[in-house]
């Protein structure tokens, strides 16, 4: 079965149509302090007054929807940047590399250029 779409794109499914009451993504052992209420540490203007819609999954659907976020992200190691301004230069990796040498890394920027140039 595949997943719907969403104004003829290929869209992956929202992760509140992949809800089903009474998944749940989380276990967690019981509490091993005293519980106090909310209400007691939390001023009632800041509480909300009906829980919150959030969906119901299981743990393994929340992964794959991150996951999938994540992929749709531009990054050097992914693709091209599109934004194209002339202010953001692409650094290949192995500048960031050499920047992180000790040598350079620990340098004062106004260090005097005499001092830094290695030996001949």
């Amino acid at each position: 079965m595949s997943a719907p779409t969403h104004a003829g794109s290929a869209e992956k499914s929202l992760i509140f149509e992949l809800s089903k009451p009474g998944r749940v993504a989380y276990s967690l052992p019981p509490c091993d302090v005293p519980e106090v209420p909310a209400s007691e540490l939390i001023p009632a203007s800041l509480l909300r007054g009906t829980p919150a819609a959030l969906p119901e999954v299981y743990e393994v659907d929340v992964i794959r929807h991150y996951t999938e976020l994540s992929r749709r992200n531009f990054g050097v190691d992914n693709g091209f940047y599109p934004l194209g301004s002339c202010t953001m230069k692409y650094n290949p990796k192995i500048n960031e590399d050499t920047a992180r040498f000790a040598g350079f890394a620990k340098i004062h920027p106004y260090q005097p250029e005499e001092s830094i140039q290695g030996g001949a």
